[in-house]
């Protein structure tokens, strides 16, 4: 009855390795969902952005009023903050995906390549980011 009793340990044993792997597909699938709709929001949010200048020039323009300053720097300000999220969730969503941006033209490459696929330009390596220790 022992090797009858180690089979169907290895078996439940692979049945539960396989469904932790599921388990942790589905869990990268998730953030990287959210992550996706995340960016996008934050693109809309800066499209409106961008939209709200553009009427407040135009009634500013419309009014006479030539000293709208205060509001261009309003509005430029939410913009460049929407950038900065924007940045962040990107960021996330490559080290997520496992993957590395050329700065040259932008293509995705893998994380450990040297040179980019579409421009073969250099891919310098990313450094770890280490917490400073006490």
């Amino acid at each position: 009855m022992s090797r009858f009793d180690d089979l169907f340990d290895e078996i439940m044993w692979k049945a539960r390795s396989a469904a932790d792997a599921a388990s942790q597909k589905t869990n990268e699938m998730v953030e990287l969902s959210k992550l996706k709709y995340n960016i996008k929001q934050i693109q809309w949010d800066i499209e409106k952005a961008y939209s709200k200048l553009g009427a407040f020039v135009y009634e500013a323009k419309k009014r006479g009023d030539e000293d709208f300053a205060d509001l261009i720097n309003l509005a430029h300000g939410e913009i460049d903050l929407l950038g900065e999220k924007l940045e962040e969730l990107e960021k996330q969503l490559l080290t997520c995906k496992k993957v590395s941006k050329c700065s040259t033209c932008n293509k995705e490459n893998a994380k450990d390549a040297a040179f980019c696929q579409r421009c073969g330009a250099g891919i310098p390596e990313e450094k770890e980011e280490t917490p400073p220790s006490a």
